[in-house]
């Protein structure tokens, strides 16, 4: 345990130190995000995950490599490197989509033109234009929305760049291929788990942790409050491995807080909410506790088909009243957050009910767990 410690401390350090670093690099890089709840609607640096998967990277392959000098039996390092590869690769695509720049949107807004009217081909100079240029034409341009800044790669790629990040937990036979299940009974589900079950659940737990966020420190919050359940679960498990995958991530995301909590100076981008379902689901499989990790992952769960109600258009974050609470955007609920908001909450008091909330889902899982119910 004391290896554990020192590994995760070095984590937390990486992260706390270098968001501030990479703060200012990804502002000078131009990869930033509006903060839409805000007064003035500041932009700010996303992508935060960058950092994150930094620390991640460094609790992770510390412990591994200490391990072999001092202690070491009960550890799989197989496991754990497989779920280490997993994670790299949905971080990956996180950031791909959050570098991602609809470059001729840019220059028409900076040029007031309207859509369509510019033709790249008839703009040679846009190929040598700094980057951080076209960024201050979107802030002098006559549109608000960080639409302009940031477009994503669209849905249905990021969901199949996201399947290949299964092969490493599948080419270590990670996870429950026998469960037991409620009513059914034992349920050995061959190999339907890992060419099925296995990539499906990745693909959900990766996508619907990138939904319910919004508001500063929100993503993050619960992900560390969840991941936190995972751990304590694996250690009460013996699973040595998928406690270092999720304290490895708990810890990276409690650094993270001090910049991304409100009021929010960096954002987290998809970079990291991707980098956190991975974890998280990978620290699931590898720990065989995945009905635990279904329970704990209520919110996320409900949050996805409420998003689906609004056929997966609607916004969790809402908009800023002369009060400082928000308003939803939308007269239906598509968001664990617009209930809150219409009670009248503010942006840091919708993080903090939501964040307790889970708390209180995690706990109760624990006890459920402790009980050999989960």
């Amino acid at each position: 345990m004391i290896l554990l410690a020192l590994s995760l401390a070095l984590g937390f350090l990486t992260v706390f130190m270098g968001t501030p670093y990479t703060r200012r690099y990804l502002i000078h890089s131009g990869i930033i995000a509006v903060d839409q709840q805000k007064e003035g609607k500041p932009r700010l640096a996303t992508s935060g995950g960058i950092p994150v998967l930094f620390g991640f990277l460094i609790s992770v392959t510390s412990y591994l490599a200490l391990s072999v000098f001092f202690d070491s039996s009960e550890l799989n390092r197989l496991e754990a490197l497989a779920a280490l590869n997993s994670v790299f690769i949905i971080a990956l695509i996180g950031l791909l989509d959050d570098i991602h720049i609809d470059i001729k949107s840019v220059i028409e807004d900076g040029l007031d033109l309207e859509p369509g009217e510019l033709e790249i081909d008839s703009y040679p100079e846009v190929d040598s234009l700094p980057h951080q240029e076209l960024v201050e034409k979107v802030s002098i341009g006559k549109k608000e929305s960080d639409d302009l800044i940031r477009k994503g790669i669209g849905q249905v790629p990021k969901m199949l760049f996201v399947l290949p990040a299964a092969l490493p937990l599948i080419a270590v036979g990670a996870g429950s291929w026998v469960m037991v299940l409620p009513v059914v009974g034992t349920v050995n589900w061959g190999v339907v788990y890992p060419l099925v079950l296995l990539p499906i659940g990745l693909l959900f737990v990766s996508n619907v942790a990138n939904m319910l966020a919004g508001t500063n420190g929100l993503a993050a919050s619960l992900s560390l409050v969840t991941s936190t359940s995972l751990g304590i679960v694996g250690i009460l498990a013996g699973s040595m491995e998928a406690a270092l995958i999720a304290f490895s991530l708990s810890t990276g995301l409690l650094a993270f807080l001090y910049y991304n909590f409100y009021p929010a100076s960096v954002l987290p981008g998809d970079s990291l909410t991707y980098l956190a379902g991975a974890a998280m689901f990978s620290a699931m499989v590898i720990g065989d506790m995945e009905k635990f990790g279904l329970f704990v992952f209520t919110p996320w769960i409900i949050e996805f088909f409420l998003k689906a109600r609004s056929g997966f258009q609607a916004h969790s974050w809402g908009v800023l009243q002369d009060d400082g609470t928000l308003k939803p955007q939308h007269k239906k609920n598509y968001s664990l957050t617009h209930p809150l908001m219409r009670r009248g909450f503010n942006e840091k008091q919708v993080t903090l009910v939501l964040t307790g909330i889970q708390t209180l889902i995690c706990l109760t899982g624990l006890v459920l767990y402790t009980q050999g119910i989960l």
